[in-house]
Formats: structure tokens, sequence, C-alpha cells
């Protein structure tokens, strides 16, 4: 019987304590950008942290939220930690946002980056999604069973690509193949900017398999191109997922938020945070936003920063626990 993981935003919220460093909360005194803003995304172009950022950008500048342009710049490489420098370059500018996938926490407790969450300022939590397996459309590979089967016989056979390890993608398969008695750390990876590139490289033929976002997927699944063979999710989705099963179903309770959020550099002032705050919650309440979820099979899942600090803090400790657990921690 498998262990089940399950990163719950609910739970996170209900059960984290707030500990170490403050977190600004609104004051009488308001701040406006009264410059160009920056959306910091720390992977290439085409994946979720990018579709991600794209879609608040549009979102604020149609409906005016900020009387400024806002950019996005993809800024690639070091496991993510060169985008999270480049932002904190900017102490206490709230022109510049950082769009975090999970990898926020596991660089820290992996060693691949000093940075801490702590060393940022925590905006808001957005969405919440699911790892897809993605094979080539003439795989062999059906489903996740034939998968573990695989990985039995021999895990070097089966490349996987990914975008950063000891990220959620990375600990969902490393799971599964641990749940099948394959130690995590003989799995074939290769890492990627983005999980886009390595969608391209399934379709290609030079890797079996990614492990990602069903964003990064989306494209080659709807030409044809490629195949989902399972989904991390707690239960099946609609549309494309409708006929996937999810790795529970298939026998191995496996089920890992992963999630992305916006922060800003460090030493934010109160009232940047609560402008950035409550921008976000107009974001999240428009209709392009809820298409968007749909369109991309996000969950919906907006924390303000008080409570998105609390849900980081918990989320370190678990994802700590599976990384020593899965003997993944240097």
């Amino acid at each position: 019987m498998t262990r089940h993981y399950r990163w719950s935003t609910g739970v996170a919220a209900a059960l984290a304590v707030l500990v170490g460093y403050a977190v600004p909360v609104a004051n009488a005194q308001s701040w406006r950008p009264d410059k160009a803003i920056e959306i910091i995304v720390p992977t290439a172009p085409g994946g979720a942290n990018d579709v991600i950022a794209r879609v608040v950008q549009k979102i604020v500048q149609t409906d005016k939220l900020a009387a400024v342009p806002v950019n996005v710049v993809n800024r690639t490489g070091g496991n993510h930690s060169i985008a999270r420098t480049h932002l904190n370059q900017h102490p206490g500018d709230a022109h510049y946002l950082h769009v975090d996938p999970p990898s926020l926490i596991s660089n820290h407790i992996t060693g691949i980056t000093p940075q801490h969450h702590s060393d940022f300022t925590p905006i808001a939590l957005l969405v919440s999604e699911y790892t897809i397996f993605t094979v080539r459309a003439d795989s062999p590979l059906r489903n996740a069973r034939d998968l573990v089967e695989q990985l039995k016989k021999d895990p070097d056979s089966i490349s996987v690509g990914i975008s950063n390890r000891g990220g959620t993608n990375h600990l969902a398969l490393s799971l599964v193949a641990k749940s099948a008695g394959v130690d995590p750390r003989k799995l074939k990876l290769v890492v990627f900017k983005s999980n886009s590139e390595s969608a391209t490289a399934v379709v290609g033929g030079h890797l079996q398999m990614t492990a990602s976002s069903m964003t990064s997927v989306l494209p080659h699944v709807t030409a044809g191109r490629a195949r989902i063979i399972s989904v991390g999710a707690p239960q099946r989705s609609a549309g494309l997922l409708a006929n996937v099963p999810t790795l529970r179903e298939q026998g191995y309770d496996v089920s890992l938020t992963n999630w992305r959020a916006l922060s800003g550099p460090k030493g934010l002032s109160p009232a940047q945070v609560a402008y950035w705050e409550d921008t976000l919650a107009k974001v999240v309440a428009t209709e392009d936003w809820k298409k968007a979820l749909e369109a991309q099979y996000w969950d919906p899942s907006f924390l303000r920063s008080r409570e998105f600090v609390k849900y980081l803090d918990n989320e370190y400790a678990v994802t700590k626990s599976i990384l020593t657990d899965l003997g993944l921690l240097k």
C-alpha cells in the first residue's frame, strides 16, 4: 500500500503557523505603480509559468487595473534561481513580480540555492494544477502500470523530461517509482528550461515521457502528437482529461498540487503588498480569468499574502519530508 501525499490549500492555510518574518498588511498610505511593471518568469515561453504571467498581464492591461505597461520577461537557468536573483536586485520595488512554482520551496531544501522563501515578499497564491504523464502518440506505454512495469525491468530505459529537480512533477514521478520498488535516484531525468520544451522533445522521439503541467502538453495532445497516460489529480477532470485515469485509480495513491503564485522582492511595504493583493483579487474575479482556468485545467486557489505565507511554511515542511523519505536530499 502506497503512502498518500497531497498538498491541500485549505488544510495548509488552516494548519500552518506564521513564523520567522513579518508579512506586510494594508495601511492607510496608498501606493500605485508609476513605471512599467515587470513580471519575471523563471522558465522559457510556452510553459505554465509563462502562461500564468501572460494571462495576468492581459487582464491587468485590458481591464485597466494598472495605469502603466505590464511586461513579461523570461529569465531562465539555474533551476529557476537566476530569475529570483534578478528579482531581489530590486529590493523594495513593487514594480517587479515573479511567477513562483514549487521550486521556490524545493530549491532551498535540495541545496540548489540558498534562497529561502522568506527572502522574498509573498504576494498571492493563484492556482493549483496536477502532474501529467505524457508520452508520444505511438508509445507502447498505455498507462501508469505500463510505466511502472518498464521501470521495474530497466529504469534507465525511460528518459523523462522535467523542468526542475525536486519540484512537484519530479516528486510525483519519484513517488510512483518508489511504490513499485524502484529507487527514485535511478530515474533517468532530463532537465529542460520549461516543460513545453520537454514536451517537444517527447514528440520528437528524444524522450519517452514528460512529467509536466497540462498547459505544456496541451498543443501536442490536441494535435494528436502526444497522449496522456495518467494524471496525478485527486479525481478525474473534464475535457481532454475525462478519459485519462488518475494515479489513484491505477493503484498509486499520489496527488501533489503544482501551485503557481506571485511574489515580489524583499522589503516591499504594506501599501505595496496591499495594492497587488487587491489588484490580483480583481484579476481572479474576471470572466477572462475563469475562462483561462477552464482552458488550462487550473484549479482556483487564491490566497492573499498573509495566508500565502502560512501556506509556504507548511509546504516547506511537507516537501522536505517527502524528499527525505525518497532519499533525494543531499
